[in-house]
């Protein structure tokens, strides 16, 4: 590690670059001198200050605008020095930082090698040079010195061609191309989709004609029997048989809400189990049955949403709740008086 020699005289000349400036060099720095020649003013000719150094260097001398380029720099300090790094708050004039890494590098004697990589880009066309890269250095004994880095210049060029060189293209017209073998796949791909969903179309609509005298049927009963000869024909499927527990417990929801719209005029088609939980409790003819009802709306919940998959002995239970709950909401039978008039 190089000393730096203090003398007192009456001026100060311009610092080397890359090298460390002094205190009194870092406020007073003159051009009046020859470039190379370092002098410093010190207080007190007795303090010897161990001096470090810093090298920069730039990863390329051309790019071009917007083009993103490494500028680093190395630092090397001595033993219980201590740097004011700039990161990534660095000025570089018209240049921008886009990425700042800094790492450090301890060595035997107690020294330390930092080195800061920075990403630049420039976005203005000529040449740019950074030229005043300074780091604060305070040593053990609390002296500051300057570290300054060597400028370091690059040229940025613009994308657009040179003049002269832009000739302009002829104009041609337009090109047919004769159609490949796969435009013919595609045409007939849809073609024949085309095709399916009419016939699925005509399949749906005859289907609904076949069914048509069995609705109109169902629309001679009332709610209630049309409800319980409903849940007759789900226990008579094979869904719990085949293990389909969710198809199952979609047709017992969808037969339960159905016969309350139709017997007790509430959407229930169209609402939660908790909506429709809200509506039952202020109709009191529902209160011999409700809680069975939600139960029952409950357990299809959990089958549809929850995931959950009873067992044949419960699916087949909650079909038996079903049916004693259409049955307890059956209006009472009238009494014989009532009927003959009298």
């Amino acid at each position: 590690m190089r000393r730096a020699r203090r003398e007192a005289v009456g001026a100060v000349s311009r610092p080397r670059l890359g090298r460390v400036l002094t205190p009194g060099e870092n406020g007073r720095r003159s051009t009046s001198c020859g470039v190379g020649t370092v002098l410093a003013v010190v207080l007190a000719a007795s303090a010897v200050w161990p001096l470090g150094s810093v090298t920069a260097t730039l990863g390329k001398a051309e790019v071009t605008v917007g083009e993103p380029f490494p500028y680093t720099v190395v630092l090397t300090l001595p033993a219980g020095a201590v740097a004011e790094l700039p990161a990534e708050k660095a000025k570089f004039g018209k240049l921008e930082v886009r990425d700042y890494q800094p790492t450090e590098a301890p060595q035997a004697d107690g020294s330390r090698v930092i080195t800061l990589s920075y990403t630049l880009v420039a976005f203005d066309v000529g040449s740019h040079e950074i030229g005043d890269f300074r780091v604060p250095v305070t040593d053990a004994a609390g002296n500051k010195e300057i570290y300054l880095a060597p400028p370091a210049s690059i040229t940025v060029k613009s994308v657009l061609p040179e003049k002269g060189d832009v000739q302009p293209k002829g104009f041609y017209g337009p090109v047919m191309l004769k159609p490949l073998w796969t435009e013919w796949l595609v045409a007939g791909l849809i073609a024949l989709a085309l095709a399916a969903v009419v016939v699925l179309a005509v399949w749906l609509i005859k289907r609904r004609r076949r069914r048509a005298p069995a609705d109109t049927a169902d629309e001679a009963l009332g709610p209630d029997d049309v409800a319980l000869q409903a849940l007759e024909r789900l226990g008579q499927s094979e869904l719990v048989a085949q293990g389909q527990m969710l198809a199952f417990y979609l047709r017992l929801d969808e037969i339960l809400r159905a016969w309350l719209e139709a017997r007790f005029k509430l959407p229930a088609m169209n609402r939660t189990t908790m909506g429709l939980m809200y509506l039952l409790r202020v109709r009191r003819e529902t209160d011999g049955w409700r809680r069975e009802f939600l139960d029952l709306l409950k357990a299809g919940d959990a089958v549809k949403f929850a995931g959950v998959v009873p067992d044949d002995a419960t699916a087949y239970a909650d079909l038996a709740r079903a049916q004693e709950v259409v049955r307890a909401a059956l209006p009472p039978p009238a009494a014989p008086g009532e009927e003959s008039g009298t």
